[in-house]
């Protein structure tokens, strides 16, 4: 029979104290031990090279004995019993950790991580039960740290138990352990709790070892009430009846014991979801949860997952290893998902029906998981690897798609744009401090790792790639690597030595400049820098490198007698020469820009393919158009080409109907806009751009059928068509936009961003209350979505402010959304200054609201970032950086090629 009305203390105890050999001082704290403050008896500083250059001070004053951001490696957890009582209506939560430790190295200490948690009540056990006596525990909050002193030794080899009883509260923002909610289909709000411990949060929900390399096993049991359901990493496989407990029914849920893994990675939620399920091949269930209204909007995810699932077994040749996946949606969510293992949470906007983000399911699988890297600072192991295979996966279930030839607008493009700055940093980046975990989850970890590795299948071709890493997640599985690992094993698949460890070490872009001399090619290589100089210069902006910028990349070519076959040249660190035949005229390097790196070429080179682009620009295919623009208009960034180059290459496009190079192009096009919009030349540009657009938003039109490509291009081509005031485009938005807003006509989900756009932008007051209404009342994640981001284009400042005002409240904009508005407006020229004046004027409430180290504020920053100079931004530092660098060289963009392309507009604008 359950017991009646248990309370929390009897639900959530230590075990008896029995066998406990107690000192006359007992459980000394720190405030009482005589020995407080000096270093441990069997201190040892582990080689990691970041001891603090100061002395640390615990809670209570006195030093704190571990000088290292690094915890010791003398004890190691191998499974945690975590046992949580939370309170979704008080917040509190009560819970108790027992960790059971290996001791590698005979010590006297624990070194752990904590933060902002009470603790009630801790004892250490020997594997008999007896208890050790403990003489310290000081607690270092800088560094998040508790240390646990004990008068005996712990023996190489022996195992141990740590147990600790602690009370912590329910975040409100989206980190750690968090309370969430949303709006059901009786307009009620209801509350979940779940979990985000990526990058250091675990450390918040319970005491624990929160570093990559530190794997263990995990239980969990969860208390809650009758109108939940408890989610972890595992299955529940016991469910008790305890009675009731304040007014309403108790269940305690235990879990199957999970498999090896980081503390980051594990995940619990308790909501009221309902969910949809199906099975895959090898009998793994897998299974969508979200609030009732949404369930019919799981399926696509729920199709997705399974064959992906699929697809990752036979691509790695090896079993999934936990019984089930559940993909959960988040109402307040600050990333797109997260890969907690066999538990992945997301942002409802990332899982509910929205074709578009099916990559974003499939990143989140082995990577990270089965192998996790053993430091912060090689988080392209996980973030790189997995961007990649979200690619590779999502291709081979729509292979329509054409998802490779989005992988280099969406990936590379964007890495290397990034990495021509100099407040770029390597994909393998030092993380030296707490605060800067955070910094390093960017372009570069994510995007550059994943286009090195493309660079890399390319070279030594995907089955033996494959093999490759089939190899290093069985050699490294349920443990954790490092990039030499990694390189190691493909290696010795290839047999060939793969010399491209610069590429992570190594900040910075390889230019290949190539040049031809009669009937002979000279490539020669540099950095690509991006700099306030008016040509590039490697010698003068860029820090030494003991590489000497000089890369080992695959060069790869066609030429003008043969676009079929690619030619490969090996750039080991050197300058290349090739023969090239008299009849020739033209060679096209990075074919299908699979290569990390820029090309550039002499003029008449330059000038041969721009000739070829105009006559018959098919001759190329998708891929190599999009990188021919990329580069051209980049090279141009960069003070390294004239600004006639990328314009008179972009003249062919006028007969451009496919969406990739239209992709590279107008992302080009609208940030010379932005770069443009004070200057003489404005104007005349924006008429440049609809000369440029008007034939190809003819072509799409505002049909509703077409492929998945088709309908990307159209959203992209109709968008940047209002941007530039096609008035065509304008007239047929805002009359649909009308429609909408007096008869609640229907309007296509593809052309919903253009059409609220254009009735935001060309119309006042009236259309922009009813989207704010709109926004406000709908439960729709993906309508809120699009409204955002529509209600920042308005044109009447007084609209723009007040839409501005609306972020500090977060019940009206959520946090992870604020950065959102920020740069729609930012990016609006009627609301720039005001972007900037709020974010100045309302910095300590934003800091307040947003913290000083999360990801939000880097994003804040990245959105507007002029009036930052000498304020502490915390970890947000790098993104400042980045933003102001990119802010100076725009003046001096346009100071550089204003009257080159005023000129040029003048002679060729229609």
């Amino acid at each position: 029979m359950p017991q009646s009305n248990p309370s929390p203390a009897d639900i959530i105890r230590l075990e008896p104290m029995g066998r406990y050999k107690q000192t006359q001082n007992g459980n000394v704290y720190a405030s009482d031990c005589t020995c407080a403050g000096e270093k441990p008896t069997n201190y040892i500083d582990e080689g990691t090279n970041m001891t603090r250059t100061f002395v640390p001070r615990a809670t209570n004053g006195q030093i704190f004995p571990w000088n290292n951001i690094r915890l010791p490696t003398s004890l190691k957890p191998t499974r945690y019993n975590l046992t949580i009582h939370p309170n979704l209506t008080t917040l509190e939560v009560r819970s108790q950790v027992s960790i059971e430790l290996h001791a590698e190295k005979e010590t006297n200490f624990i070194v752990l991580h904590c933060k902002n948690l009470t603790i009630l009540d801790k004892m250490i056990q020997d594997k008999k039960g007896f208890n050790l006596t403990i003489i310290k525990i000081l607690e270092y909050p800088g560094a998040q740290q508790l240390y646990i002193e004990i008068r005996e030794k712990f023996r190489k080899r022996h195992n141990y138990t740590l147990k600790i009883r602690f009370n912590s509260k329910l975040n409100k923002d989206p980190e750690g352990f968090y309370i969430s909610n949303y709006i059901n289909k009786d307009g009620e709000k209801r509350y979940l709790a779940t979990t985000h411990f990526k990058p250091t949060y675990a450390r918040t929900a319970f005491p624990c070892f929160d570093e990559p390399q530190f794997k263990a096993k995990f239980r969990l049991t969860i208390f809650r009430d009758r109108f939940h359901i408890t989610l972890f990493n595992t299955p529940v496989v016991n469910t008790d009846d305890l009675g009731f407990y304040m007014g309403t029914g108790l269940l305690r849920d235990d879990f199957q014991e999970t498999k090896e893994m980081s503390t980051y990675l594990v995940a619990f939620v308790i909501c009221d979801y309902t969910h949809q399920n199906k099975q895959t091949e090898t009998g793994v269930s897998v299974s969508v949860y979200t609030s009732t209204p949404y369930i019919s909007q799981a399926s696509f995810a729920l199709n997705t997952a399974t064959y992906i699932l699929n697809f990752f077994e036979n691509f790695f040749g090896m079993p999934y290893p936990l019984p089930k996946l559940d993909l959960v949606a988040i109402p307040d969510f600050a990333n797109g998902a997260m890969e907690n293992w066999g538990l992945i949470t997301y942002r409802e906007t990332a899982i509910l029906y929205e074709s578009n983000e099916t990559s974003i399911t499939a990143h989140q699988w082995w990577f990270g998981n089965l192998v996790t890297m053993k430091w912060w600072n090689d988080l392209w192991l996980n973030e790189g690897l997995a961007t990649y295979f979200e690619y590779l996966s999502v291709n081979s279930y729509f292979p329509k798609w054409k998802m490779m030839e989005q992988f280099i607008i969406d990936k590379t493009q964007p890495a290397l744009a990034l990495d021509a700055l100099s407040s770029s940093h390597p994909i393998t980046a030092a993380v030296n401090d707490p605060s800067d975990i955070e910094t390093i989850f960017d372009t570069i970890s994510y995007s550059k790792g994943a286009a090195v590795l493309h660079m890399l299948v390319n070279f030594v071709q995907a089955d033996v790639l494959e093999n490759g890493l089939n190899d290093y997640l069985d050699t490294y599985k349920y443990t954790s690597a490092e990039t030499k690992d990694l390189w190691n094993v493909i290696s010795r698949n290839t047999n060939h030595t793969l010399d491209i460890k610069m590429l992570c070490v190594t900040i910075g872009v390889n230019l290949s400049k190539t040049c031809r001399m009669r009937n002979e090619i000279v490539a020669t290589q540099e950095r690509y820098l991006v700099t306030l100089e008016s040509t590039n210069s490697s010698v003068r902006s860029s820090p030494k490198s003991k590489y000497e910028y000089k890369w080992y990349v695959p060069l790869t070519y066609v030429t003008s007698n043969d676009t079929e076959t690619v030619k490969h040249i090996w750039m080991n660190m050197t300058d290349v020469r090739f023969e090239l035949d008299s009849e020739i005229q033209w060679i096209k390097a990075n074919v299908n820009q699979t290569g990390f790196y820029r090309i550039m070429y002499d003029e008449d080179i330059w000038r041969s393919l721009i000739h070829t682009l105009r006559n018959n620009h098919t001759i190329f295919n998708v891929a190599d158009r999009a990188s021919l623009i990329d580069d051209a208009f980049s090279l141009c960034r960069a003070g390294i080409l004239n600004a006639s180059i990328p314009l008179d290459l972009s003249l062919y496009l006028t007969k451009e109907r496919d969406y990739v190079p239209w992709a590279t192009a107008i992302n080009h096009l609208k940030s010379w806009a932005r770069r443009l919009s004070e200057s003489l030349s404005y104007k005349l540009f924006l008429k440049y751009m609809r000369q440029l657009l008007k034939p190809v938003a003819k072509y799409v039109g505002w049909k509703k059928n077409g492929t998945h490509l088709e309908k990307l291009l159209c959203t992209e081509v109709l968008s940047a068509a209002i941007l530039c005031e096609l008035n065509d485009t304008i007239s047929h938005a805002k009359n649909q936009f009308h429609k909408w807003m007096l008869t609640n006509e229907s309007i296509d989900p593809n052309l919903k961003e253009v059409v609220y756009s254009a009735g935001i932008k060309y119309g006042g007051i009236a259309e922009w209350q009813h989207c704010w209404n709109v926004y406000n009342n709908t439960t729709s994640p993906n309508e809120k979505k699009l409204l955002l981001k529509a209600l920042g284009t308005a044109s009447d400042p007084w609209l723009l402010q007040r839409y501005l005002m609306e972020t500090l409240d977060k019940n009206m904009v959520k946090p992870e959304d604020v950065k959102v508005v920020l740069a729609v407006v930012a990016a609006n020229p009627e609301g720039r200054l005001l972007a900037w004046r709020h974010l100045k004027a309302y910095w300590p409430t934003m800091h307040s609201l947003y913290g000083n180290g999360t990801l939000l504020m880097g994003n804040l920053i990245s959105a507007v970032s002029i009036y930052f100079n000498g304020m502490n931004v915390g970890s947000a530092t790098r993104s400042l950086e980045q933003s102001l660098e990119i802010i100076k060289l725009n003046i001096n963009w346009v100071s550089q090629n204003e009257e080159d392309i005023y000129t040029w507009l003048r002679n060729n604008v229609k």
